[in-house]
C-alpha cells in the first residue's frame, strides 16, 4: 500500500505525517479529535462571554432550562460552579450521554442553540432537523 506523505507545520515544529487514506483531512484523524473538542469548547466559551456582554441573544426560557439541569443526576458542582458532568478540561474525551458534556449548566442553558445531551429517560437525545427529544425541548412542548 502506498503512503501519501505531507508536511504538517505547527507553531513549534515540522513533522512528517503519513496516511494511507489520501482523502482524509487533517481534522478527521483520531489524534485531532481532542483539538476539535477544545476548539468547540473555546468557541462556546467566547459565545458565553459575548452573551454576558449583551452582544448575543439569550434563550427566553433559560431559567426553566437551568432548573432542569440543576435536578439532573449528571450535574457536578466544581469550585462553586454547576456543570453538566465533570468540567470539560477535567475529561476531554467522553460519552456525552453517559457523562455529560462538561459545560457550565447556567451558560449552556442561556445559549439558544444548545440542547441537553439526554432525553427525559436519560438516554442519548436525538436531534433531527426540527424535532428534538432532549429534556429541554420535551419540557417546552
Amino acid at each position: 500500500m502506498r503512503m501519501k506523505k505531507s508536511f504538517v507545520s505547527s507553531r513549534f515544529s515540522r513533522r512528517l505525517c503519513a496516511s494511507d487514506n489520501t482523502s482524509m483531512s487533517l481534522l478527521s484523524c483520531s489524534v485531532c479529535n481532542p483539538f476539535r473538542a477544545l476548539s468547540r469548547a473555546a468557541a462556546k466559551s467566547a459565545a458565553s462571554r459575548l452573551r454576558n456582554l449583551g452582544l448575543k441573544p439569550i434563550a427566553e426560557n433559560w431559567a426553566a432550562r437551568a432548573t432542569v439541569c440543576e435536578r439532573c443526576p449528571l450535574r457536578v458542582i466544581h469550585k462553586g460552579v454547576s456543570y453538566c458532568g465533570k468540567p470539560f478540561l477535567k475529561q476531554i474525551e467522553r460519552d456525552i450521554a453517559m457523562e455529560g458534556c462538561g459545560c457550565p449548566t447556567r451558560e449552556k442553558a442561556q445559549a439558544p442553540e444548545e440542547h441537553c445531551p439526554v432525553d427525559p429517560r436519560h438516554r442519548p437525545a436525538l436531534h433531527t432537523g426540527t424535532h428534538c427529544t432532549c429534556k429541554w425541548c420535551t419540557q417546552a412542548n
